[in-house]
């Protein structure tokens, strides 16, 4: 299927136009010149590369597509969407009141990989809206809120007059860790009461620890289903598993899609062990200069021993001395990852509803139940129960 050339604008002497392309049916014409603008524009995201979303996203590549926006004939963006059908929860702390279906278009990459200027975006924003039928709601994840492209999706008149913006939580630290120089240089940033509490930790382990302690790389497609393995193991004595249905699931599609990314050279995930015991696990990946943490978690039995800290200490250690990447990209801020940054940023995530009577109920549903939410939890912080609590769920959680 060719492109579909759909919309164009006018920028002084600059003229835009967007092409829609379809994921599954897109010609190896429009690939080759998708992978040339990567190479004379490189993302900082996996998700803006054609062969990442083939092959990792398998499942989905149907429900896929991508505007390509133009100068002249020159390919100078992209934006690629996911239209999914992912409901919305009411929900107060971890008890769901309600499941509202929503149609979710969903941006790919945090933001589109365009030129900073209002008309091209202004180009895919209308393009968007006269797509009838298309989502419920645009949904944009991890998106930095000091770029371009947030200020735009908050303010522009296009956006505004449209749609109804929802920011379900306020914007939190994305934690990054700039890998320069050798590990001891990356332990010598922090201050030397930080760098005695991390060897603290470390030591504990392998004082304690029943025999010969190591971190495991596994990057190869033939380590992957032994990694699978290790690391359900683990996975299956977590809170995250018994507690909130999460964790690491479904052994043959994890399998399936490691060695996809480990036939690209992307698959790079760790577990530490004592002697033959799997005590931790990290699943990642390394794109480009970029090393992302995925999924993590420890066997409670091991909790006392900060083997957490000892498995990122070793990854890191790693990253410093094995097909080093340029950053370390943590995720989400969380206080376990806090320890080991060297840098952080602002992001959030924002609804953009389509107006009308059904949308405005999810939404009011949904920022009354966050409300709920923060009174309870600053309920339980004013009266000191909540760590108690956390702490009292995740054990019997461990033990079920």
């Amino acid at each position: 299927m060719e492109p579909q050339t759909l919309l164009e604008t006018d920028l002084t002497t600059k003229a835009y136009r967007l092409e829609r392309v379809e994921l599954e049916h897109a010609s190896p014409a429009v690939f080759v010149e998708w992978s040339e603008f990567l190479k004379h524009k490189p993302s900082d995201s996996p998700m803006h590369d054609a062969q990442w979303l083939r092959e990792c996203l398998e499942e989905d590549r149907g429900n896929i597509f991508v505007y390509l926006l133009y100068s002249g004939d020159s390919l100078c963006g992209l934006a690629p969407f996911l239209v999914k059908n992912w409901p919305v929860k009411w929900q107060i702390g971890e008890i769901a009141l309600a499941r509202l279906p929503l149609k979710r278009l969903c941006l790919l990459g945090g933001a589109p990989h365009f030129p900073g200027e209002t008309a091209a975006y202004e180009l895919l924003f209308r393009e968007l809206l006269g797509s009838k039928n298309l989502f419920d709601a645009l949904y944009l994840e991890d998106v930095a809120v000091d770029t371009f492209f947030w200020k735009f999706a908050e303010n522009n008149p296009v956006v505004v007059r449209s749609l109804s913006r929802y920011m379900p939580e306020p914007p939190g630290p994305r934690m990054l860790l700039r890998l320069e120089g050798s590990f001891e240089e990356y332990m010598g940033r922090f201050s030397s009461k930080h760098r005695q509490t991390l060897r603290r930790k470390a030591r504990k382990f392998q004082d304690m620890a029943p025999g010969e302690t190591r971190s495991t790389r596994f990057t190869a497609v033939e380590d992957v289903d032994s990694f699978v393995e290790l690391a359900l193991e683990i996975s299956r004595k977590t809170y995250q598993w018994t507690l909130l249905g999460g964790g690491l699931r479904n052994p043959e599609k994890l399998k399936r899609h490691f060695a996809l990314l480990a036939r690209q050279g992307w698959f790079r995930s760790y577990i530490l062990f004592c002697k033959d015991t799997p005590c931790a696990f990290v699943v990642g990946y390394q794109y480009g200069q970029r090393y992302y943490l995925d999924d993590m978690g420890y066997d409670p039995q091991w909790k006392d021993y900060s083997v957490g800290t000892v498995l990122q200490l070793g990854i890191i250690e790693d990253l410093t001395s094995f097909n080093r990447p340029n950053l370390y990209d943590l995720g989400e801020y969380g206080p376990h990852k806090e320890e080991f940054a060297t840098d952080k940023y602002p992001q959030g995530k924002l609804f953009l509803f389509r107006r009308g009577a059904y949308t405005g109920i999810v939404k009011a549903g949904h920022r009354g139940c966050n409300a709920m939410t923060r009174q309870v939890s600053a309920f339980l912080v004013r009266f000191g129960w909540k760590q108690k609590l956390k702490k009292l769920i995740r054990n019997w959680s461990g033990r079920s």
